[in-house]
């Protein structure tokens, strides 16, 4: 499980990297959008990760 969390972090620190030098490599509106769908797919997929796995502090208070 934290493997995919790892994943996750790699695609939001890529994709936030990508958008912010990526212009040197390619033209500026590629770079942000590669950027930005990688930040976004990254952010996406990590709070679906936290949302999936309740903490045990929210089960005790349900409880």
């Amino acid at each position: 499980m934290k493997t995919k969390r790892t994943i996750y972090f790699i695609l939001i620190v890529c994709g936030a990297m990508i958008a912010g030098i990526g212009d040197r490599w390619m033209p500026k509106e590629v770079a942000l959008s590669i950027g930005m769908v990688l930040l976004l797919f990254g952010i996406y997929k990590s709070t679906y990760a936290w949302s999936a796995n309740p903490s045990k502090d929210e089960e005790s208070e349900e409880g």
